[in-house]
């Protein structure tokens, strides 16, 4: 399947802001998760900022996951 989008990489962070809000944040429809007028790296950043922190430590994990492939394929 396709891969999680990483956080390092600018032309994917909007993609992976929108992801994590949809795995992380509760919600029953897209407006829980932002609002109309707002973007998802926006949301994305209000919510991490509130967020509790054992969310934060997965998403740091998340990425080291990534920076540690990254390394075996050097």
């Amino acid at each position: 399947g396709p891969k999680m989008p990483r956080r390092d990489q600018e032309f994917v962070y909007p993609k992976y802001c929108r992801l994590m809000l949809i795995l992380f944040k509760p919600w029953r429809s897209v407006s829980d998760l932002k609002q109309k007028e707002q973007s998802w790296t926006d949301s994305f950043e209000k919510f991490r900022r509130t967020c509790d922190e054992k969310i934060i430590s997965i998403l740091n994990n998340m990425q080291i996951l990534h920076e540690c492939k990254d390394s075996c394929d050097d």
